[in-house]
């Protein structure tokens, strides 16, 4: 039998949550006979391998499991998964998360009316089944014709800041046809996917319901502070600007203005506010790097008509630190400043 998705699931010594997580997709209203799951194991060091294989020999007509016997990461996971898709449409679950039972019946329905290139919906943090905090609403539901330049403006501001995959659902075509891939051997790899899949989506539907439930895992990535993975977030904002004009996708204003500014936001903006609260010692250092690098690659950036559409005091002053080569001290006494001013 054909199946309507294929579900992709990174595994990393998620033996403890891999039950709950599978249960999720086994009970969804879609019928886990139209569900095809695709579990790649990261060469996990505690019985994930097992439980995986249990599960495949259990629902061979369901599950397939892909072993990696080094660690190749989620990046490496994501794209070898999807060679072996046999869906029409692909989603993402983090395995140590678990997802609503209408969820996967919900957005396919979706993109089948409406024949858009992917669907997303809301999510929540949990920290277990029963506790779970709502994130900021995505808006109203409904499609969006990505063609349209101000809404594909509009759209990209409000995307920069979201870029999980796991929340969203897209034509397998979509994402082959446009060789939309996640670098490998490198954290963050979700923000290059999904930037690249903002720029060369054409159509697009919301589903503002929480149906995707991220756990709050103390030792996942995302809870993870002062590590240097962090730090992965710079390169990988760099390549996805390299990518873009590689690939011509800059050829005109309105891509071009969206993609500096996705890069400008991801590369600087946010990771030097990160650095400003986690690594405080390296931050002069960052700077320096971050400014020259952002002078050199888009010097214009005063005149992207975002600067004007997102302008707040938070941005504002963020930027206003590229104007100025300062010298070490006179910049601890503003990353001070900021701290005080704009830490929660």
């Amino acid at each position: 039998m054909d199946k309507k998705i294929t579900i992709i699931l990174p595994c990393y010594n998620v033996e403890q949550y891999i039950d709950r997580c599978f249960q999720s997709l086994k009970n969804q209203t879609i019928g886990f006979e139209n569900m095809e799951l695709i579990f790649v194991n990261d060469a996990s060091t505690d019985g994930t391998l097992n439980r995986l294989t249990a599960l495949e020999q259990q629902y061979p007509d369901n599950i397939i499991v892909i072993n990696f016997t080094e660690n190749r990461r989620q990046g490496t996971a994501r794209n070898v998964a999807l060679e072996y898709a046999s869906a029409p449409y692909i989603g993402y679950v983090d395995s140590d998360d678990w997802v609503d039972v209408t969820m996967f019946e919900k957005m396919v329905a979706a993109i089948e009316k409406y024949g858009c290139d992917f669907v997303e919906c809301r999510w929540d943090l949990a920290r277990d089944e029963k506790h779970r905090t709502p994130v900021k609403k995505l808006g109203d539901n409904g499609y969006l014709n990505l063609t349209d330049p101000k809404v594909r403006t509009r759209f990209i501001g409000d995307q920069i800041g979201i870029t999980a995959l796991w929340s969203k659902v897209f034509k397998k075509s979509f994402l082959v046809d446009n060789d939309i891939f996640c670098p490998e051997q490198i954290r963050y790899e979700d923000i290059f996917f999904c930037y690249l899949a903002f720029l060369y989506a054409r159509s697009y539907y919301r589903i503002d319901e929480a149906l995707y439930h991220y756990f709050v895992n103390p030792k996942g990535t995302v809870q993870s502070k002062h590590q240097e993975h962090q730090f992965d977030k710079m390169p990988i904002a760099l390549g996805f600007l390299h990518t873009c004009r590689d690939r011509g996708l800059d050829c005109d204003k309105v891509n071009r203005d969206c993609i500096e500014w996705m890069f400008l936001e991801k590369y600087y903006v946010y990771m030097l506010w990160e650095v400003f609260k986690e690594f405080p010692d390296r931050s002069y250092d960052c700077y320096v790097e971050m400014r020259e690098t952002v002078l050199a690659e888009i010097p214009d950036y005063k005149t992207n008509p975002f600067r004007a559409w997102e302008s707040n005091t938070f941005d504002d002053f963020m930027l206003k630190l590229l104007d100025y080569p300062f010298d070490k001290e006179a910049f601890i006494g503003l990353r001070n400043e900021m701290l005080k001013k704009f830490r929660q």
